[in-house]
């Protein structure tokens, strides 16, 4: 979280759900297209990834030390839109900044959750409540077409589809017909040191 001019703390939220976006407590960031790319790769990872790995994810075709020159002056331009405190950043490393949420990994661990669940009665009502708006929100990075999101698209459309479908089955089917869908999405858990 960042401090404003009066000492209030500000969320940094990141949604990556039905396209990208930015913001800083209420106020929408108005990122240019490549610090909006830099973002959304950091905001996919739940560690820091190394700056050369980041240049040629990015800029695969550019000679490297072009793709360095790339990304150092695409950091420098989120400073002018008031956005630098959404990555930190240090002379190997590149990550999401501490406290800044994502909407996406909000939405994995709540479907990890609602899929693996063992009560034997209906889901969470409060579970449900936090995830029927990320489910409805769209897909992961929605209109992007990078080659670097394409595997957390395809699992995250899988567990999307498997807790919509969960959440559409009446509570009156046969318990054997959950346990059922239950042990076929058991491949999907969300396990976070797998998203890349």
């Amino acid at each position: 979280m960042r401090e404003s001019g009066g000492g209030v703390s500000e969320r940094l939220t990141v949604t990556l759900l039905g396209g990208f976006g930015a913001y800083r407590g209420d106020q929408r960031l108005d990122l240019p297209p490549s610090c909006q790319r830099v973002v959304a790769l950091a905001a996919l990872k739940r560690r820091p990834v190394h700056r050369g790995w980041m240049c040629s994810t990015l800029w695969p075709y550019s000679p490297p030390a072009k793709a360095v020159a790339r990304l150092r002056s695409t950091l420098w331009r989120l400073r002018p839109v008031g956005a630098e405190g959404l990555l930190h950043v240090d002379s190997k490393y590149v990550s999401l900044a501490p406290g800044a949420s994502v909407d996406w990994h909000d939405a994995m661990r709540l479907i990890d959750r609602l899929l693996h669940r063992t009560e034997p009665a209906g889901a969470d009502p409060d579970l449900v409540t936090q995830l029927l708006p990320l489910l409805h929100a769209g897909e992961l990075l929605e209109g992007w077409t990078d080659q670097w999101n394409v595997n957390d698209r395809g699992r995250y459309r899988a567990m999307r589809a498997a807790a919509l479908d969960m959440l559409s089955r009446r509570p009156s089917e046969p318990p054997g017909h959950r346990r059922g869908h239950r042990e076929h999405c058991s491949h999907l858990r969300a396990d976070p040191t797998e998203w890349s």
